[in-house]
């Protein structure tokens, strides 16, 4: 009985509680209940499912648009399941619940849904027994007046008790009060961003703001809003877009080459400054202020104006890029001109810059150490020999960074001093064939060996054959 009472005491105070508000924000509900504790177990309807008819009293608090607090207090008879083996005892029963509810309309229209949850506590038999439940429902709400509704309600509970598990339905009225003969609350004013600025006067509604900027964010403070501001996070002036301009020589900060030093437009904003070398650079600017230079330079000279000082380039007199130091590299092959043998003829650096003889240029020169025939015991040519010969001046000129040494042998027939004589001579008459050709002197030498450098057995005419030859050695300075 204590427990009912406090139960009661409790539902009073929450009505002062909230008795206080202005408004048809308030509610009272009476309705009729039934519980069901026997369903849930059973999962079948009995006469016990309505034997715990009673009375419940609800008050319901408007939140906002789309929740409402209720607070019902019920008294009410049930069939209550003393086990899961289905014995049942009939039992007084007090409860009281905290729920909100989700709206699905607002109060005035004719039709208001609403789906609640909250929790319950339940006293049992007044005897002490205490338990909690969560209750999970459906309301519906008819508008017959004004503030007058029709108003049935369903739900689950979900006992936190074993076997304490429940459903309940009710039906009544709900009638909303307040004091609605009070002054009546000024229309909503829309303030998205919530800066104080009315979002009808604000021109950045969605970002908070000032007053002073129609709403508009100000970030460094300087009096610019910050869509109009080029440099909002410095604090400017206005004149210049919001930027600063440390040196007030009218020019902003972030277009000034010299911030800190006033200076006019037409100099960048700098002082004009000194020119020692009278080059058109300044001596801030100038890595060789006593010397003239050009500008591609940073003024120092340059004499191949290939934009690399002469104090930095290596090739100073021929204009090359400053990735080698201002040397050229005609044939682009990585060996520099100056030391390239062959500088508009790309080779690999092992062959100094110039290309490699192709195999058949090879196979060419091979060829003619035993191809070149002499009339016997002679230094004059046959004409069998001036084809492979001619295929040499070809070579040659072809590869035009190439020399050539010709190396005259013969076989040890004969006196060893007229055998180095008929050599050289030999290798003489194939000097002068290339030279009637076209091929440069200087870019040729000869010598004769005579039987001195064997590359077979003289003692057999297969080996004294081998011996009689002439040699072509190309070659690179």
């Amino acid at each position: 009985m204590k427990k009912t009472i406090f139960i009661a005491a409790l539902f009073l105070a929450c009505l002062q509680l909230h008795a206080q508000y202005e408004g048809a924000k308030h509610g009272l509900g009476f309705r009729l209940v039934n519980t069901n504790f026997h369903y849930p177990i059973t999962n079948e309807f009995s006469t016990m499912d309505f034997a715990g008819i009673g009375l419940e009293m609800e008050y319901a608090r408007h939140l906002n648009d789309y929740l409402n607090l209720s607070i019902p207090f019920r008294m009410n008879k049930g069939y209550v399941p003393l086990d899961d083996m289905g014995r049942f005892q009939s039992m007084s029963l007090a409860s009281l619940d905290a729920s909100l509810q989700l709206k699905l309309f607002k109060e005035p229209n004719f039709l208001y849904p609403y789906l609640y949850a909250g929790i319950r506590g339940i006293s049992e038999d007044h005897k002490g027994d205490f338990s909690f439940a969560a209750p999970l429902g459906i309301g519906l709400n008819f508008r017959v007046f004004r503030h007058s509704y029709i108003s049935f309600k369903g739900e689950y509970a979900l006992g936190f008790k074993e076997n304490r598990n429940h459903l309940q339905a009710g039906a009544g009225v709900l009638i909303l009060f307040g004091n609605e003969s009070g002054t009546p609350p000024p229309p909503a004013i829309s303030d998205r961003d919530n800066d104080g600025v009315p979002d009808t006067e604000d021109l950045c509604p969605d970002l908070a703001g000032v007053a002073g900027l129609n709403g508009c964010p100000d970030m460094d403070g300087d009096g610019v809003a910050d869509g109009e501001d080029e440099c909002p996070e410095l604090a400017g002036i206005k004149a210049l877009g919001g930027c600063p301009d440390t040196d007030s020589d009218g020019i902003a900060d972030h277009k000034d080459e010299c911030p800190n030093e006033a200076g006019p437009m037409d100099n960048n904003g700098c002082p004009r400054a000194k020119d020692a070398d009278m080059d058109g650079i300044p001596d801030n600017l100038d890595n060789c202020p006593e010397e003239p230079g050009e500008a591609s330079a940073n003024g120092c000279p340059d004499t191949d104006g290939d934009g690399v000082a002469n104090k930095d380039d290596d090739c100073p007199n021929s204009p090359g890029p400053a990735d080698t130091s201002g040397c050229p590299d005609t044939d682009n092959d990585g060996v520099l001109d100056r030391i390239d043998k062959c500088p508009e003829q790309a080779g690999p650096v092992a062959n100094n810059g110039c290309p490699e003889l192709s195999e058949e240029d090879k196979e060419v020169l091979n060829f003619a150490v035993q191809a070149v025939q002499f009339e016997t015991s002679s230094s004059n040519l046959k004409s069998e020999s001036f084809d492979v010969l001619n295929k040499i001046v070809d070579i040659m000129k072809r590869n035009p960074a190439h020399k050539l040494t010709i190396s005259g042998h013969t076989d040890s027939i004969g006196s060893s001093k007229d055998n180095q004589r008929l050599s050289e001579n030999r290798a003489k008459a194939c000097y002068d064939y290339l030279i009637s050709k076209g091929v440069k002197a200087y870019r040729m030498t000869y010598k004769g060996y005579g039987e001195a450098v064997p590359v077979a057995d003289n003692k057999y005419k297969a080996g004294r054959d081998k011996n009689r030859r002439v040699e072509f050695l190309l070659f690179i300075d």
